[in-house]
């Protein structure tokens, strides 16, 4: 478990669920429908995607990694491209609002999926499925 404090940003604590790869990831396509969320990402362009699914998704969000950037020092591609974040993410940032129903469950989660140009924050109910395109095998991360 790794924690970052910077310039009095809350303090993030995260684990790496996925290390760092030889290429620079791309996020290519985020896909949703009530029953799933499925992020693809290329390892290399125009390379078979890395596929990590959620069966229950409660949100996600989008960014430019450019909105992120108190983040990066040890928070980036040099580590890992799939996080699990433990706190000071934003599910926190989410459970300052009272009408962020999701902070009263204990059982959400929250993971970010980082690539070169975007990032995808999601908050979910259980751990996502990683389908790397060597193996073709789908692996569930502990949480």
């Amino acid at each position: 478990m790794l924690g970052l404090r910077n310039r009095g940003i809350m303090e993030v604590e995260f684990e790496v669920v996925q290390g760092p790869m030889e290429t620079k990831p791309e996020i290519t396509r985020v896909e949703y429908d009530l029953d799933s969320l499925i992020v693809h990402i290329e390892p290399e362009y125009d390379a078979e995607p890395i596929i990590v699914s959620f069966d229950s998704s409660i949100g996600f969000r989008v960014l430019d990694e450019g909105n992120l950037l108190e983040f990066w020092e040890k928070f980036n591609l040099n580590s890992g491209w799939l996080y699990r974040i433990i706190s000071g993410g934003w599910f926190d940032l989410e459970s300052k609002r009272n009408g962020f129903v999701s902070q009263h469950h204990s059982d959400v989660q929250e993971y970010l999926i980082i690539g070169v140009n975007e990032c995808v924050s999601v908050l979910a109910g259980e751990a996502p499925t990683v389908v790397l395109p060597s193996s073709n095998k789908a692996s569930n991360p502990s949480p």
